[in-house]
């Protein structure tokens, strides 16, 4: 009887809760669907780097986890609520409420059970979808498929089991606790409020939003390149993040008293339209819904923040590929090995250019004795890397860039945008080389500048003729090549030229290092890997943490529209007609989805701002960072408006039923 009558409640109810329902759906094809990409070893075989990936997704789904519980918990409590009367009754009848704490377990089991077999078919489909964006970004000749296996079933219900024993537990002590004059009335009951006055809460929103000023203003002067590498740096991080938690709450629970006060205030304002109405509904909901709010609202910051990061990881491609291999293969080494890489390179590839060139040693080390952190016990490596003129405009024509001019006493520094304000506040305008040679700054650039140029992070450009005398430090080969490179040739290269990777210690030890040789589709791969598996990851759980905001909300709005039915019907009776009242359930709903998301994304845009300091050197422009914040809110809003919609339509329908 009870397995029928909770089938029966199952599908009385689900019209109400579709949106939870379908949102439990997404989540768990999600988590199965990735799942089964890393678990896959075709997946896995296709690079190096997606070893990780497997193991990075255990700790993602802990926190995914984590956001689907208290869904599904808050989700669980919530229908609890709704039907506690009902339950009451059923006591009054006689029924135990060992009984009644069965099936109301056993509904939710149900819901979630379809839950769980609807999402096998659907996360398998998406595990096919994802593998395109993976063979696009690996930049693969063929499509792979992604086979369906034991291990990701097993760990989907491993999840799923967790959930729900923990949230059920939950709601089966819930149940035993509450008396009979509980669940007669418990649907009544309102969050506990923290302050009664409304001029407390209105302190409270002010002193919460002073915390949150400043926690951002902390942040900003904290993330500068001549700060970001304090020891202290990670303990801001943390204070930061706890003091705008403690903001968000702080705003959200007071919130709806701050905007009555200032409707209630300006008479224009309060007697407006429907201001006054929906002001007050809105304020009755926000002054029971604090903490929740405050929940959602730091939800959705992480969600839009972890988008900004997928945003920023792609724009941080384009510089990674040209500032750490500009040339399909660069070599480090003594200049009589270099044929021999020149061999191997050519078994396999038709070589386009290849330029040889010797990197000097001036041991006066004028900028290097002048940094802060010079602290060289090694004289042998106390020096400023040196090049040739014509080596480093030779270089510059391969690569496309302009060249330079120096008259016989010039020379130019050349380094890495990161570095350019350290390399000024040198001050350094004449030097004189360990031959005696003196010479006189022109010029700082950055556009030259790529990290095997010398392997140092500055490098002096001088005039061919004053090298004299100057030790040779290293030969540099660099190759361009027809065909696009690959892993595989830097295998084959550790494999027939191994004596060259030997490297011996002061005490003797013999180790090996590949650090001289870089090819770039070997890179190009491990870059590619990197932005795939952080991407997919921001955008995962930007998309969960989204959903489950626009679910609760979503649900809390639905159940007005039944709770508050009468409300509606007495606008009607009033004369107001059908479209006045859909346009003020679109305001209330407006505000309701609304208010959550402002303060994150003013956080986010701050964060993102300050965050700009340091990737600013190493993106295309100072102000690119932009786009990709108003691309991740528009993808944020583009989700949260799928909500928005469905519960409009949702509540119209609610509020049309007699």
């Amino acid at each position: 009887m009870l397995g029928k009558l909770a089938i029966r409640n199952v599908k009385r109810s689900a019209k109400d809760y579709i949106i939870y329902l379908i949102t439990i759906i997404i989540c768990f094809s999600l988590i199965f669907a990735l799942n089964l990409i890393s678990t896959s070893d075709v997946v896995m075989q296709l690079s190096k780097g997606l070893d990780m990936f497997q193991y990075i997704m255990y700790f993602i789904n802990a926190i995914v986890l984590g956001v689907i519980c208290f869904l599904i918990n808050y989700t669980t409590k919530f229908i609890f609520e709704k039907r506690s009367k009902e339950f009451g009754m059923y006591s009054l009848l006689g029924i135990k409420k060992r009984k009644i704490n069965k099936m109301f377990l056993l509904e939710s089991m149900l819901l979630g059970f379809i839950a769980f077999i609807v999402s096998m078919p659907i996360g398998f489909a998406v595990s096919q979808f994802l593998s395109l964006f993976i063979v696009k970004i690996l930049e693969l000749p063929q499509a792979i498929f992604i086979a369906l296996n034991l291990k990701s079933v097993i760990l989907l219900a491993v999840y799923f089991s967790l959930i729900y024993l923990l949230v059920l537990w939950r709601a089966g002590r819930r149940i035993k606790k509450s008396s009979i004059n509980d669940l007669l009335n418990l649907e009544k009951q309102n969050e506990m409020k923290l302050t009664k006055s409304t001029k407390h809460r209105t302190v409270l929103f002010l002193i919460s939003m002073a915390v949150g000023i400043a926690a951002l203003v902390w942040w900003n002067v904290k993330f500068k390149p001549s700060t970001i590498e304090d020891a202290s740096i990670f303990t801001v991080i943390l204070g930061c993040f706890v003091l705008l938690i403690i903001s968000i709450y702080g705003i959200m629970i007071s919130v709806g008293d701050f905007i009555l006060s200032i409707v209630l205030n300006n008479k224009k304002i309060k007697y407006n339209k429907d201001n006054l109405f929906i002001a007050r509904t809105f304020s009755a909901k926000a002054k029971t819904m604090g903490f929740v709010f405050g929940t959602l609202s730091m939800i959705i910051t992480l969600a839009i923040f972890f988008l900004n990061i997928s945003g920023l990881n792609k724009g941080l491609y384009d510089y990674q590929i040209d500032s750490n291999s500009p040339f399909d293969i660069a070599v480090t080494d003594e200049r009589e090995h270099l044929k021999d890489y020149l061999e191997v390179i050519q078994e396999d590839y038709t070589i386009k250019d290849d330029f040889i060139y010797e990197v000097y040693k001036d041991k006066t080390a004028t900028f290097l004795n002048t940094a802060p952190f010079a602290d060289y016990k090694d004289e042998e490596n106390k020096f400023d890397p040196v090049v040739k003129l014509s080596d480093y405009n030779i270089l510059m024509e391969l690569r496309g860039k302009d060249t330079v001019s120096l008259k016989k006493d010039e020379y130019i520094i050349v380094s890495d945008l990161r570095f350019k304000d350290d390399m000024k506040n040198y001050n350094i305008n004449n030097i004189t080389l360990s031959n005696g040679t003196k010479l006189k700054q022109k010029d700082f650039i950055t556009t030259g500048y790529w990290a095997r140029l010398s392997n140092e992070y500055y490098t002096l450009i001088v005039p061919d003729e004053v090298v004299y005398n100057l030790e040779i430090n290293e030969s540099h080969l660099v190759v361009n090549t027809l065909e696009k490179t690959n892993v595989e040739l830097k295998e084959k290269i550790k494999t027939k030229l191994p004596q060259y990777f030997v490297v011996v210690n002061e005490e003797g030890e013999e180790t090996t290092e590949y650090y001289n040789t870089v090819v770039k589709g070997e890179l190009i791969e491990s870059t590619n890997t990197m932005t795939m598996i952080l991407s997919t990851i921001c955008i995962y759980m930007a998309f969960i943490f989204i959903a489950s905001v626009g679910t609760i909300i979503a649900i809390q709005s639905l159940s007005d529209s039944s709770k508050y039915k009468y409300r509606y019907k007495v606008l009607s009776n009033l004369g107001v007609k059908d479209d006045a009242i859909y346009k003020i359930i679109r305001k209330q709903l407006l505000i309701l989805f609304g208010i959550p998301i402002i303060y994150p994304i003013i956080i986010n845009f701050c964060l993102i701002t300050s965050i700009n300091n340091i990737y600013k050197i190493i993106l295309a422009n100072n102000t690119v960072y932009l786009s990709y914040f108003i691309g991740s809110v528009g993808q944020f809003l583009l989700i949260y408006a799928v909500y928005y919609i469905a519960t409009y339509f949702s509540f119209k329908r609610n509020i049309k039923e007699v």
